[in-house]
């Protein structure tokens, strides 16, 4: 019999899930008060490089308002629960470590204390992300 008033399904949130979707988010809105200061000529481009990448930020203010619209999507995604989003989010994590080495690498080198915990916090920041999004099993 088919019925007028499904049962609920359980569409609760994994605490892990909400956790990552709010940095990736936080890291949208990073690049995107850098994306409107490089606009606006208050910082220079490469300000913002440890949470875009180096590489990204060459690009200008255009690449860094890009960055926070990817990372957006992510988080919006994540927080909705769509598969596409947790696959999204991971190469963006993922990318976000291959700027982090040099960086920490030339903060240990240069005894940069700022640096390094930087560098450090981010690496580990993305890292654990990584470990939640990819521990969590497949629906």
């Amino acid at each position: 019999m088919i019925s007028l008033n499904p049962q609920p399904v359980d569409t609760e949130r994994p605490r892990n899930i909400a956790l990552v979707a709010m940095l990736i988010a936080a890291f949208s809105l990073l690049a995107a008060v850098y994306g409107v200061y490089v606009l606006g000529g208050v910082l220079p481009f490469n300000s913002g490089a440890w949470v875009v990448g180096e590489e990204v930020a060459e690009r200008g203010w255009l690449a860094y308002l890009l960055s926070a619209l990817v990372h957006f999507v992510a988080a919006a995604g994540l927080w909705k629960q769509w598969r596409w989003a947790k696959w999204l989010a991971v190469v963006l994590l993922a990318s976000g470590l291959v700027p982090a080495v040099p960086g920490i690498s030339a903060a240990v080198v240069e005894v940069r204390i700022a640096g390094i915990f930087l560098w450090g916090t981010l690496i580990v920041l993305r890292s654990a992300s990584l470990y939640m999004l990819l521990a969590q099993p497949e629906d």
